[in-house]
This record gives structure tokens, sequence and C-alpha cells, in this order.
């Protein structure tokens, strides 16, 4: 595959690469590669399958190395060029999501030992054009030990998690959260199931991280198409010395 520019950042208002290709025309096609590379990077193994269909073309028993991500399932094809829609029925694993964001040229904002994301949706385009803004059906994702840390121009990824900026949220409770944030919040496990529509995801069940030293829940939508946030946070701290009942009850905005 051609490489690809590494200083380039993510585009999902670019073309439709594959918007001229009829899926019609795609053979039945039994597909395995043991290395696949982009450029001079490894995306990794390769195998699936590819069967016609009166609307277009199936994608089946997929196992697809994706720079740190296997991506396992189903997919299709549909349509005309121009005029096609996609589809994908699966699962997304890894290990540390920091290496997998740093590789596609995302902020490395989040790591982890192993996170999982449970996929079962559909776009306009081609499969090559799947796109936060763009998706229709759910996303269930867990993450397990890692942390959100502070990184240059990475806000836009933690909006991804509905987690937002977590020193902002330490001002808009008007409390010091220092010593638990400093330049980052580990957690134990963040959790959550939105279902989105074009682009506008709702929480299902709310996104929940347990951590050492907080626990948080968000409930509400985010929406990708105009990167808005209307949610609730619920923020849970251990009371210590640190922290003493009186600053909660003299810091905390007025209820009501």
């Amino acid at each position: 595959m051609p490489a690809s520019d590494p200083t380039a950042t993510v585009v999902e208002n670019a073309p439709d690469p594959l918007a001229d290709i009829d899926p019609h025309n795609i053979p039945a096609l039994d597909v395995k590669i043991s290395q696949l590379f982009q450029g001079d990077q490894l995306l990794g193994a390769w195998a699936l399958k590819t069967r016609p269909t009166p609307a277009g073309m199936r994608m089946s028993d997929m196992s697809l190395g994706l720079k740190g991500i296997l991506l396992e399932g189903d997919a299709t094809w549909e349509g005309t060029p121009g005029a096609s829609s996609s589809s994908f029925k699966g699962r997304l694993a890894g290990k540390n999501l920091a290496d997998v964001l740093k590789a596609w040229n995302f902020a490395p904002t989040v790591t982890s030992e192993r996170f999982e994301m449970n996929v079962d949706g559909r776009w306009p385009g081609s499969p090559a054009w799947v796109g936060l803004k763009r998706y229709s059906g759910s996303l269930d994702a867990t993450l397990n030990r890692g942390q959100f840390v502070e990184v240059e121009g990475g806000a836009q990824a933690l909006r991804v998690f509905g987690l937002l900026n977590f020193n902002s949220i330490g001002r808009r409770l008007r409390l010091d959260f220092s010593d638990l944030l400093g330049k980052g919040l580990s957690y134990d496990r963040v959790k959550g199931l939105l279902v989105a529509s074009d682009g506008v995801y709702v929480t299902r069940n709310p996104i929940t991280l347990t951590g050492p030293s907080s626990n948080l829940e968000l409930n509400g939508t985010l929406d990708m198409v105009r990167d808005r946030v209307d949610a609730k946070l619920l923020v849970t701290l251990p009371v210590t010395n640190n922290l003493p009942i009186a600053a909660l009850i003299v810091g905390a905005p007025a209820i009501g």
C-alpha cells in the first residue's frame, strides 16, 4: 500500500477515496496476507473473504491488523459509485491505546493495558470512509488499567471518550484536584455504551470511569458533527485530609 504522510492529521471531511469504485465489480476473493505494509509501516496480518451480493459485496471472516488494532467481524459495501453505504459488525481490540493513537497520528492522550470495542453500525460511502461524524449504530467500549494524560493538542481525543479536559472539570466544580489529577488521571476501568445517529452519540449506558483516586460517570449526548457535549458528569472523590468535607461545602457551586 502507498505510504502515509507521518505528519498528516486525520481529516474526516476528506473525500471518500473509493467513491468511484462500484462494489458490484469486486470479485469473490479469499485473502490471506501474513504482513501488509503501508509504505514502510507494518499494518499487520490480513485475512478476509469477499463475495458478490445483489446489492454490492460482503466481507466475512475478517481479521485485519491495523497498526496495533485487531479488527474482527463482517462487513458490507452496497450501492453504486458516489451513492454507496457500508456496514460493520464485530470488534476492535488491542493493548496500549497510546501506541495505537500515535501510529494513526493522533495525540497519545490515553494509555491502557488492553482495550476492546464492539461495533454494530453503518455509514455512507465506502468502508474506507468510516468516520465518527458519519457513523450510525452502537459502540460498546471497555478500557482496562491506564491513564488519561495531558498532551498538546489532545482535547479532541478526550472528547471522543466524553471525558473532556480534567483540569476544566476541576475548575467548574471550583475545587482543587491537583493532588489527584497532576498531569493525568489513572483508571482501573472505563466502560461505555453509545448509540449514534449520523455522528450524534447518546449514552445508552453511562460512560463510567473507576480509578484508585476517583470515579466518574458521564451521561448525555456527544455531538461529533458540531463538536459539542451536552452531558451530566458525576465525580466521586475520597474524603481525605487533602480534601476535607469543609472544602466541599464551601467550594461547591450552588445547587437549585
